[in-house]
């Protein structure tokens, strides 16, 4: 477990969190300050909006970023494992594809499926372009690299894994560690879904590092420092989780189109002179 993670887990260790009110717990995570109050105000394009009338603001109650921080190291360490069976079992098969193969040919095939994973249901379904001008003044759009479209999502995820679960946050800040078995992969989906997410962007960075793709700023790696004895990561069975591998048909299919083809055709072309 990450030092910040320690900071947390357990926090509220003897509290009643389970039988108390929302409205309790509320207050409970706002006096021991694990909850944050920020004022939002609600517009409306059909009406002038008084900023000075405090009824025009909706407050809202969030988790402290500290500790939507610590809860997230926390549960990439907890289902460490099942993330990298999903990056093993990707790149077992992949290893098997491209034996024989010289690295342009397999970055032919590695790019085929780095292209397959970032149009997945996982992948970040926005894009976000720039707008650039070089010293002529002439215009020029770029696309911010997918890698830190993931980085964005990952942010954005830190977040729903607690509203969307937010048991999860109670059991951790219990320091009940035992909560966290296989059978939360199986049944809670956003558990699942952050699993296969953290497993593909490893599978992506991976494959990056190796062919260079694109140019992207760094991801923060998870740090497994600062371990405590007193706290063990429950053995988890291998997840089930869906492979984005393309089927023997597709890859074979795609190295006769892509790769082999223009193999050959420089072949008979040199035949031919």
């Amino acid at each position: 477990m990450t030092k910040k993670s320690i900071e947390y887990f357990g926090y509220l260790k003897g509290e009643k969190l389970i039988e108390i009110t929302p409205e309790e717990k509320l207050a409970l995570f706002i006096k021991k300050k694990l909850s944050v109050v920020t004022k939002m105000l609600e517009l409306s394009s059909n009406t002038n909006i008084n900023l000075f009338d405090k009824s025009n603001y909706k407050t809202i109650h969030e988790p402290s970023k500290g500790l939507i921080e610590a809860y997230f190291n926390f549960l990439l360490q907890t289902f460490k494992e099942p993330i990298n069976s999903v990056l093993i079992d990707f790149f077992y098969l992949y290893n098997n594809q491209i034996i024989g193969l010289k690295k342009k040919e397999s970055k032919k095939i590695g790019r085929l499926l780095f292209l397959n994973i970032i149009n997945n249901a996982h992948s970040p379904n926005f894009d976000i372009v720039h707008m650039l001008e070089n010293v002529n003044g002439i215009p020029k759009i770029e696309n911010t690299p997918k890698i830190e479209l993931y980085h964005i999502k990952r942010d954005t995820l830190k977040s729903r894994v607690i509203k969307v679960f937010p048991k999860g946050l109670d059991e951790f800040l219990l320091g009940n560690s035992k909560f966290f078995t296989y059978d939360l992969t199986q049944e809670i989906p956003i558990i699942k879904e952050l699993i296969q997410f953290e497993g593909e962007l490893k599978i992506l960075l991976a494959l990056n590092d190796e062919y260079q793709f694109e140019k992207h700023h760094p991801i923060e790696p998870l740090n497994e420092e600062n371990t405590i004895e007193s706290f063990s990561t429950p053995t988890l069975k291998k997840v089930s989780l869906t492979s984005k591998m393309p089927t023997e048909e597709e890859m074979d299919a795609y190295l006769m189109k892509h790769v082999f083809s223009k193999k050959n055709k420089k072949i008979v072309k040199k035949r031919g002179e």
